[in-house]
């Protein structure tokens, strides 16, 4: 048996031992952790629809700031440099009892043709409009069939309308006279009743063009504002067109010769009624602005000034040309400044307040509608400044996703097309599929009080075809109710890499489409041959490039479903490859049926590890 001694002996010794060997192990560092899997990162900017910015929702025709408008754009016009250029163009309005209640309603039109009727909610003595009945027609469409397109190739002519409301036709009813950029005069009947007019959409829009020369090919003007006044007295509304063409702009007199319903213009009866003397872009309105029973008018021009022509008066016995109507001066407010609505306007005149003066409305470049009260006499009109009027917002602005671009039909007549970011604090039941937001695509409620809602949509053009839709085309001649999510020039792939392209869905669309179109170029040098006698030849050279869409079909459902396409960056050309990346653009196509909707998130484009 060991002596107690040694016992202890040991004992220390092992302890001893045990230290240093705790000790050394402190010392020897642990082996390094393995390296983190880097970041992966989505191409796809925005893609879970986080961040977006403000657009108006201007469907009901009232804009963020709760005033009365219509959609703004430019057409392209001479400037004051003589330059042909972009300019803004107005609403155009129109001053008519459209419901045949007493009051006086605001009839517009704005840039890309839609129709809208402010119906007067008020009182005789004040007025009040809440919001605008959206009419069932969107004449600017233009088929690849039309003559207009087969002699221009460009979609925008039929835009920039100016409208009149008329009782030409003589059906009892107001209807329209529209004229358009192209330098068309459109009859557009009332199809309804006194008390709730309706508008149809024609099936050839070119069918209800009145004729204003021999050959309705050969166009005299453009950018024609009709106004309608029997100037000759006899029984029959004459034609009065301002117009914007690239030369001389005058009001136009064109007599009607034809009877009943059907007016007749015949080029030998188009006189020039008042000369702008350098103003342009003019649009007239017909009034007795002093009193004196003659038939005066007024006329805005490029500058947002009001001129005007006051009618002397003189015999006529409406054979001939008829006497000339001079300018008088521009419109003043009662401090003495003139008038002046910042850009090309249009204007209607009629009492809108009961006291018997003829007030007005005026359609700005900005999309509004300004009201400048008459404080004057009969003979001598006075005028307070200018009011953009105000209405009763319905349905909320639009939240449009930051870096997308975004087409949901408005250029097409798609009526009531809604795109919005929605967030999970504004829809308890939205859950999205990432993040706290996601993008809705819906139809808005219609907020019309008289007209019925719009139910027409324009079809297609042409002949489009679903399936020939490509990520980098546009929708130009697609029907109205396509939708397009694009992004372009952020994505760039790398040849001979593989990636993902994925999102999440849910709701109810036809026809989708989802994928990505990448494309790659190449300068080729050609060579240089020499031959007999220092004879030289290029040979070769120009450009090698491909372009190569990755789609894949897609629906949707009551949940959230992901839709996802893997792809490999190759080009078929030996001359492409060795380049070193590739430009994207990424897109998501698909229609929204009638009560449709589509929830979109979590797009992404991965390349993968």
């Amino acid at each position: 048996m060991m002596p107690a001694s040694q016992i202890r002996i040991f004992a220390v010794l092992g302890a001893v031992a045990l230290a240093a060997w705790a000790t050394a192990s402190a010392q020897t560092p642990a082996p390094p952790a393995p390296p983190a899997a880097p970041a992966v990162k989505n191409l796809v900017g925005n893609g879970g629809f986080e961040t977006a910015f403000k657009r108006p929702n201007l469907w009901d025709g009232v804009d963020s700031g709760g005033y009365l408008s219509g959609e703004r754009g430019a057409l392209s016009v001479l400037t004051t440099s003589g330059a042909i250029a972009d300019s803004a163009m107005p609403l155009s309005v129109s001053l008519a009892d459209m419901s045949n209640d007493g009051l006086l309603d605001i009839v517009t039109m704005d840039v890309l043709g839609y129709l809208r009727i402010f119906f007067n909610k008020g009182t005789p003595q004040e007025p009040k409009f809440e919001t605008g009945d959206l009419a069932d027609i969107f004449l600017s469409r233009i088929p690849p069939n039309d003559p207009v397109m087969e002699a221009t190739n460009r979609e925008d002519l039929r835009r920039g309308p100016r409208l009149n409301a008329t009782t030409m036709f003589k059906t009892g009813k107001r209807d329209l006279i529209i004229g358009n950029y192209v330098g068309e005069v459109l009859a557009l009947p009332n199809s309804g009743s006194v008390q709730v007019p309706a508008f149809r959409q024609p099936q050839d829009v070119g069918r209800i063009a009145i004729p204003t020369s021999k050959d309705p090919k050969r166009k005299w003007g453009n950018l024609f504002a009709p106004a309608t006044w029997d100037w000759n007295a006899d029984g029959r509304e004459d034609l009065l067109l301002g117009e914007g063409s690239y030369s001389a702009n005058n009001i136009h007199l064109l007599l009607n010769s034809g009877g009943g319903i059907t007016p007749k213009f015949e080029e030998e009866k188009r006189h020039i009624l008042a000369f702008g003397d350098g103003l342009e872009q003019i649009s007239p309105a017909v009034v007795d602005y002093n009193g004196d029973g003659k038939p005066d008018i007024l006329m805005t021009e490029r500058s947002g000034k009001i001129a005007v022509y006051l009618n002397k008066g003189e015999p006529w016995r409406g054979d001939g040309p008829p006497p000339e109507v001079p300018f008088s001066s521009f419109l003043n407010s009662k401090g003495g400044t003139a008038l002046s609505f910042g850009g090309i306007s249009t204007v209607a005149a009629g009492d809108l307040t009961g006291d018997g003066l003829f007030d007005l409305v005026v359609g700005r470049s900005n999309g509004r509608i300004a009201f400048v009260k008459n404080s004057g006499t009969k003979t001598e009109p006075k005028w307070e400044a200018p009011v953009d009027l105000k209405g009763t917002p319905g349905t909320p602005d639009m939240n449009i996703p930051s870096g997308w671009e975004v087409d949901y039909g408005l250029e097409r007549g798609n009526f009531l097309a809604y795109v919005t970011v929605v967030k999970d604090t504004e829809d308890p039941k939205l859950a999205p599929a990432e993040g706290k937001a996601c993008v809705k695509v819906a139809y808005a409620p219609s907020h019309n009080t008289v007209m019925a809602a719009p139910t027409w949509y324009p079809p297609a053009l042409g002949n489009f075809k679903p399936a020939d839709l490509k990520p980098n085309t546009g929708l130009g001649s697609a029907p109205a109710r396509f939708f397009k999510f694009s992004q372009s020039g952020r994505a760039r792939l790398v040849p001979g890499q593989s990636y993902t392209l994925s999102m999440k869905v849910r709701g109810r669309i036809s026809d989708g489409l989802f994928g990505v179109n990448y494309s790659g170029s190449k300068k080729i040098e050609g060579r240089t041959e020499r031959g007999d006698r220092g004879a030289v030849t290029q040979k070769g050279g120009g450009e090698a490039r491909e372009d190569i869409d990755e789609v894949v079909p897609f629906s949707a459902g009551p949940a959230w479903t992901e839709i996802k396409k893997d792809f490999r960056v190759a080009f078929k050309s030996p001359d492409l490859k060795d380049l070193k990346d590739a430009q994207a653009q990424i897109a998501i196509i698909f229609q929204v049926p009638q009560g449709g909707e589509l929830y979109i998130d979590d797009v992404k484009l991965i390349q993968k590890q």
